[in-house]
């Protein structure tokens, strides 16, 4: 008889442990969807084409080049730029934040050091022989436009 209740419990004490596993598994709530935000598109507009870009070697400083942009016109507010190049098989870059161009017809930089400088102290990036420049512009009403060119040196 004992046998026989003990059984009996351990059958009712696993279907038991059964209906409660079914009933948590079901009542686990679904996996949504993850929700997809629409992100704003920024709107590129095209570079006017009066403007001109040309970078050169620095005449005056060794292992820096001149950035020059001319015919802006007025019409832009800022220009970013990016340069990468390579130098002994790595892959080197100057960027800078947005710089001031409000009312300029001209702009130039003619300190793009390619090197790097920590503490005063200053290494060139050897070997350099093509510079790929990327350029932001921000006109007057706040819209972006790119240029893009590759240049020897």
């Amino acid at each position: 008889m004992k046998n026989k209740n003990s059984i009996i419990a351990l059958i009712v004490v696993v279907i038991l442990l059964g209906g409660f596993l079914l009933f948590k598994s079901m009542s686990k709530p679904q996996d949504k969807p993850p929700v997809v935000e629409d992100t704003p598109i920024e709107e590129i507009e095209p570079l006017d084409p009066a403007v001109v870009v040309d970078l050169t070697k620095s005449r005056l400083k060794d292992n820096t080049v001149v950035l020059s942009i001319n015919g802006l016109g007025s019409k832009y507010t800022s220009v970013s730029y990016e340069l990468s190049y390579e130098s002994q098989s790595i892959v080197q870059g100057v960027t800078s934040k947005p710089l001031d161009v409000s009312g300029k017809d001209t702009f130039t930089r003619d300190d793009i050091y390619l090197g790097t400088c920590s503490r005063n102290v200053c290494r060139p990036h050897a070997g350099v022989k093509k510079i790929s420049v990327t350029l932001e512009f921000t006109s007057l009403s706040g819209k972006k436009s790119q240029f893009s060119r590759d240049y020897d040196l």
